[in-house]
């Protein structure tokens, strides 16, 4: 398999995955404001979206979307545990997380990131984030990890943000 990753960015979360579940891997990173890779490839010939991660598979399909990617990893290990059961209710929690820290926690941080945006926006923005974590904070209270005791794909794409 081959990551396309950039220092910095939720891909970050795929590369521990990547890690944690014992995986052979190669690494590339993609330069996302010329949207080129590190051996000058172009990378929206990976990625039509221009944007990290991505994952090739061994038989060369390609894999967006750090959610996805990170799903698809943890079921190639059931036995990490690195998610919950395939069908069950906590498998439906993880799920909740996940779409919560892609959905509330990604795109807001991300957009921090515009030098356009103004200021006025960005301290609504900080303001929004601000109840957010506090919903982790209260997520967290009393345990280890997002899910319980164990260690997660939710974890591993919390930690970017």
């Amino acid at each position: 398999m081959k990551l396309y990753y950039s220092p910095g960015a939720c891909s970050l979360a795929v590369h521990i995955i990547l890690n944690e579940g014992g995986f052979s891997f190669d690494k590339e990173q993609v330069d996302l404001a010329t949207k080129k890779t590190a051996s000058g490839g172009d990378y929206t010939a990976v990625n039509a979206n221009g944007y990290v991660p991505a994952l090739e598979l061994n038989n060369g399909e390609v894999l967006t979307e750090a959610v996805v990617i990170l799903g698809y990893l943890a079921d190639q290990v059931p036995e990490r545990k690195l998610a919950p059961e395939t069908g069950s209710m906590a498998r439906y929690r993880l799920q909740e997380k996940l779409n919560f820290i892609t959905t509330e926690l990604h795109k807001s941080y991300g957009s921090m990131f515009n030098p356009a945006m103004p200021d006025e926006w960005k301290a609504q923005v900080k303001q929004g984030l601000g109840r957010r974590l506090g919903f982790i904070a209260g997520a967290l209270e009393g345990k280890q990890y997002l899910m319980g005791d164990g260690f997660t794909i939710a974890d591993a794409y919390l930690l970017p943000f």
